[in-house]
């Protein structure tokens, strides 16, 4: 597994596939999202797991029904390393940062939480997609994952 086996070409598909994610859960769209998750994917995360797509989309939907309205949230990625693990996979890891402002710009902006993507990915006809995609809120920072 190196940084350097991947193409150019891949690492910002890659990239792209981060930021349509989170592009997608900040406008609360479910049916975008899921479509950056192969259909066999996992979900890890501090408030709860899903595996596979149909359960992935369940609590995509759920946890977006719990938004306030009143606010518009964002998803920003920060350091991102890919290392590639396979002739189609890769390994991903971001920091970032959650934010939340009101809409109707009667406040500052507020910082939520930061932490740290990691996923698996892999490349199905073509397109870049999560199999696995994992967040925690206070996992240690160390180069574990990339070993």
């Amino acid at each position: 597994m190196t940084l350097e086996n991947l193409s150019a070409e891949d690492r910002l598909a890659i990239q792209d596939l981060l930021s349509g994610y989170c592009h997608a859960i900040d406008a609360s769209r479910a049916d975008l999202c899921i479509r950056v998750f192969a259909d066999d994917a996992e979900l890890y995360t501090p408030v709860g797991d899903a595996k596979g797509k149909e359960a992935i989309l369940a609590w995509i939907e759920g946890r977006l029904a719990l938004r306030a309205p009143e606010y518009q949230v964002g998803h920003y990625l920060l350091n991102t390393m890919v290392a590639s693990t396979g002739a189609n996979t890769a390994k991903v890891r971001s920091m970032f940062l959650y934010t939340r402002v009101r809409r109707d710009g009667s406040a500052p902006a507020e910082l939520l939480g930061t932490g740290i993507y990691e996923e698996e990915v892999r490349k199905e006809a073509g397109r870049w997609k999560f199999a696995t995609h994992r967040f925690s809120i206070s996992a240690p920072l160390d180069d574990v994952f990339f070993h």
